[in-house]
């Protein structure tokens, strides 16, 4: 049951910076679309193509978190005994989810991470089984669940 909640709270996660990111990608396409006739300033010609450049940079971002969300919504019924992409790991005070970047929040007392590939701790926690330990800076977390 813990997975299934703590996916849904991750996709809540995944559902804001989903709409912050297109609430971005809408406001820099209305930027970058000001009509010509409109803009007689040569800056508002430089101002039209940075407006035009990061609506391209939060559309690739935006991109990204739908692959992600797809991602978290196909994980929903799977269950793992090997920390490896898509489980869930808990520790005495911590779970870690092996897959999407997203910032942490409380569960049940406990922060919840969840690290992409990219990160380097997701290099220190894969493989791992349920009574490893892991070396988190100065601490020694020992995985006491994986699912």
């Amino acid at each position: 049951m813990k997975r299934e909640e703590i996916l849904s709270r991750i996709l809540e996660e995944q559902y804001k910076v989903i709409s912050n990111l297109q609430n971005s990608v809408n406001l820099y396409k209305k930027e970058s679309d000001k009509d010509e006739d409109d803009t007689s300033d040569p800056d508002d010609y430089a101002r039209q193509t940075e407006a035009k450049d990061m609506q391209l940079r939060f559309e690739k971002m935006l991109s990204k978190e739908k692959a992600d969300l797809n991602f978290v919504l196909g994980e929903k019924d799977k269950n793992y005994a090997v920390a490896e992409h898509g489980a869930l790991v808990e520790t005495e005070n911590n779970y870690f989810f092996l897959g999407v970047a997203l910032p942490a929040f409380k569960y049940n007392d406990k922060d919840v991470y969840c690290i992409s590939p990219e990160a380097p701790i997701y290099a220190k926690i894969r493989g791992k089984k349920q009574g490893d330990s892991l070396q988190m800076g100065d601490r020694t977390l020992e995985i006491i669940g994986i699912s």
